[in-house]
């Protein structure tokens, strides 16, 4: 390879090559575009599929961590270490041979913590001492990119945002790796019989679903009666009774209960017959409020797994493989998002891709959307201040019409969900007038109150584009709280004429279960559930928990590990995550963990602290809290743990030549987790034998053993995938057979093979690109199904 000038390293192939078409026609130069690099002119681009570099499990430290102790307890790597994911290896590779033949270095990562991340840990893993630069940006059109290298700045300048994320990085591997052992061991001795994993964002998310479980089993009906008048006019409307509510949440009316409802039938009978008494009511308040309705702003991945869960019954799962998909047909833009808002620059691409649109063959009321469009509208989405790394998931130009029919059904559903979104965006807004009255109806000076709210829809706007849609829009939303209808003008002191009066009686509900889409959505707005202000801002200004690109997985991992089920759509915790969540202080359930680290890692970004003080401070508080884990958990709180077994001495000896040979020795019958076995008490020994009828049988040679050689493990790159049955006999899982030497690889199953997550970039790290390797002879390997060949490891979850 000949020598290079700037050598650009980005994180996505997409990225690389769009740069790369964009440096030749700048330059006016030659581009030549491989598979995994481009050169273009004197300058060199490659890119990577997402982070190229994870970290090492905790026996890679000290092979002891293999085997799980509370002595050993907290584990804390100094220095951390990191190893090239196996799948990126040629990858690294390449990138080291293009970085010895360069001048000077361009960091292209995503622009924000993760994507600094990610760049500059591959930097110091090639020993890189070259000069680098930055360039930070957000879209791949022609005016955002001229843009970047206007501001491209030196590399040391972001040095906040690789810190504060390498902060992240490592404090949820410090949290994972030791709480998982420390509660599981501790659980484990108290009786508890179920898988047992802690993580910053799982655990919150596990108890969000225990913690509605609990109010659903717990919840008792309450009947409640409600007056509600009728009024005549044009049009006639309704209005419903209400008692004022003091500064302080509480109500002075001792006809009510804490919430305002009353509970006493003949109280609502006593109402409603003052209200015909009376025969008319008079308007004391009168607000009509015109204004706009804007049209709902492109998806984000949370808000578009969500959509697709209320209106297909997709699992966040399915939505992220399918719009994953999408994506590299290149008919939408990147899918992993946590942005709802486009870059103003793009709005000028509007006219070539919407034509593009108009080309193919799309539903009729599609075309009718389609063909009304008005490209000089410019909605509230184009906005630089609110894009993040990434923009909103919009269609992408089409450059083939025809692609679309090769859809399925799926995928051409959620295709036109996020097609329809951005259509929208050049539709007019809305008008609308909003309007709120309070009526007094009664005997003279001893009058109720009633309320009404209503809408007017003076110019129905982006509203008529899909008329089916938002109608189904506006019933998930009326679900909800009160339905609004059309008021007559009215004004402060009106007097209406009654036309009736009812009571309308009622039963309180239980909430309903989350589902996926509705879980994935708590999780972004977490904030709601939390009580701190300090942390309840700093969750609303951080998202939530989790990221767009982890939330999904994060989900698949709670039901992967049996900590949840679904029943049709709903999501139904274990009875282990139930006396887990139950069992783990507040401070571990609750989203506050994610609020402080966010705060600290802020300080970290300001350069009001640094990494290693960040360290410093986490290290002591986890050895606290490793400490008092042994306090969490009792005997009482598994009440229907079996009696755990104990080893006990046999009267056969240590035998056979397999591994090592026999010494003799006396064998214990020990009881495990799959299964009671023989072990050998010597510790020079330390051989164990299978039990055959009751009997120690060598276990067969590893060499010699047939076992399903189809599918091999990218995670440790030397054993194999084996269906082995679940403990409840629920089902089958795919697990590594290199297990006993520390590999954690843990598969879904579906139709008698394992199942994998989707690839691509993750900017939560727990992804790998490429797929796994599909073995169909002793010396032949072909890619198997294009998703990410395993998942983190239970106690490195996050």
């Amino acid at each position: 390879m000949t020598k290079i000038n700037r050598l650009f390293i980005t994180e996505k192939a997409t990225v690389g090559k769009r740069l790369a078409e964009y440096l030749a026609a700048a330059g006016g130069v030659k581009c030549e575009i491989n598979r995994s690099y481009a050169l273009v002119g004197d300058d060199g681009v490659v890119w990577q599929s997402g982070h190229s570099l994870e970290q090492v499990d905790a026996h890679e430290y000290d092979p002891k961590f293999k085997k799980w102790r509370l002595d050993d307890l907290p584990i804390i790597p100094r220095p951390f270490r990191l190893a090239v994911k196996p799948t990126a290896r040629s990858t690294v590779d390449l990138i080291a041979k293009m970085h010895k033949d360069c001048i000077s270095v361009v960091g292209v990562g995503d622009p924000d913590q993760e994507g600094q991340l990610l760049q500059d840990q591959l930097l110091h893993h090639i020993g890189n001492r070259k000069p680098v630069a930055r360039l930070w940006m957000n879209a791949l059109d022609n005016t955002t990119i001229a843009r970047a290298f206007e501001n491209m700045r030196p590399n040391s300048e972001y040095i906040g945002y690789f810190e504060s994320a390498l902060s992240r990085s490592q404090a949820d591997w410090l949290y994972g790796i030791n709480m998982t052992r420390a509660c599981a061991l501790n659980a484990q001795g108290a009786g508890a019989d179920f898988i047992i994993t802690i993580g910053r964002v799982q655990t919150p998310t596990l108890a969000l679903v225990v913690g509605r479980e609990l109010e659903i089993r717990n919840f008792k009906p309450v009947d409640f009666h409600v007056p509600v008048i009728s009024l005549a006019g044009s049009p006639s409307f309704k209005a419903t009774w209400f008692v004022i509510k003091n500064d302080d949440g509480t109500y002075e009316d001792e006809r009510v209960d804490p919430e305002g409802r009353l509970l006493q039938l003949k109280n609502a009978q006593k109402i409603v017959a003052g209200a015909l008494q009376s025969g008319q009511a008079l308007v004391i308040v009168a607000n009509s409020v015109a204004g706009t309705e804007a049209p709902p702003l492109p998806f984000s991945l949370s808000a578009l797994q969500a959509h697709c869960s209320r209106l297909y019954g997709l699992s966040a799962k399915k939505t992220l493989e399918v719009a994953q998909s999408l994506y590299t047909k290149q008919i939408t833009t990147y899918p992993r998002v946590d942005s709802d808002y486009l870059p103003e620059s793009q709005f000028e691409a509007a006219p070539s891709i919407l034509g593009s649109l108009a080309k193919a063959q799309v539903p009729e009321a599609f075309a009718y959307a389609l063909n009304a469009v008005k490209t000089t509208i410019r909605s509230r989405a184009w906005n630089d201040g609110k894009v993040t790394a990434h923009h909103a998931i919009i269609p992408a130009h089409l450059d083939n019409p025809g692609a679309l029919n090769t859809l399925d059904e799926i995928e051409r559903k959620v295709y036109f969900e996020i097609a329809k979104r951005y259509v929208i965006q050049f539709w007019p807004p809305a008008k609308v007038i909003n309007t709120e009255v309070v009526l007094a109806c009664g005997p003279a000076n001893n009058e109720e109150l009633y309320a009404a709210k209503g809408k007017q829809y003076l110019d129905e706007g982006w509203r008529l584009a899909f008329k089916k849609e938002v109608a189904v829009e506006d019933d998930a939303d009326d679900s909800q709280g009160k339905p609004e209808v059309a008021l007559p003008a009215l004004k402060k002191g009106d007097v209406l004429t009654l036309a009736g009066a009812t009571i309308d009686s009622k039963t309180t509900k239980a909430p309903k279960r989350f589902t996926e889409g509705t879980l994935i959505t708590a999780m972004k707005t977490i904030h709601r559930y939390v009580k701190n202000p300090d942390f309840k801002l700093k969750l609303k200004e951080s998202i939530g928990i989790g990221t767009e690109a982890t939330r999904g997985s994060i989900i698949e991992g709670l039901l992967g590990r049996g900590f949840m089920s679904t029943k049709g759509k709903e999501l139904v915790p274990s009875d282990g995550a139930i006396q887990l969540i139950t069992a783990l202080p507040e401070s571990m359930k609750s989203p506050d963990l994610t609020a402080m680290w966010q705060q600290l890692n802020d300080d970290v970004m300001a350069r009001r602290s640094t990494h290693p003080e960040f360290i410093a401070k986490l290290v002591p508080w986890l050895t606290s809290l490793v400490n008092r884990s042994s306090g969490f958990f009792s005997p009482e709180q598994f009440p229907n743990a079996k009696p755990r077994e104990q080893a006990r001495e046999t009267e056969y000896v240590c035998f056979g030549s397999v591994g090592k040979p026999g010494c003799g020795s006396k064998l214990r019958l020990i009881p495990g987790q799959y299964g009671a076995f023989f072990g050998c008490p010597n510790e020079d020994c330390k051989k164990t034998f299978r039990m055959v009828d009751g009997q120690p049988a060598e276990k067969a040679d590893k060499s010699t053993q047939a076992q399903d050689r189809r599918y091999q493990c990218v995670k440790c790159n030397q054993g194999f995938l084996q269906r082995i049955q679940r403990k409840d006999n629920s089902g089958h899982f795919w697990g590594c057979s290199n297990w006993r030497d520390g590999c954690r690889a843990i598969h879904n199953d579906e139709n008698e093979a394992p199942v994998f997550q989707d690839s691509g970039q993750s900017s939560g790290g727990s992804g790998s690109g490429g797929g796994p390797r599909r073995v169909d002879g002793p010396n032949r390997q072909t890619n198997a199904a294009p998703r990410t060949p395993y998942r983190k490891t239970a106690e490195t979850s996050k």
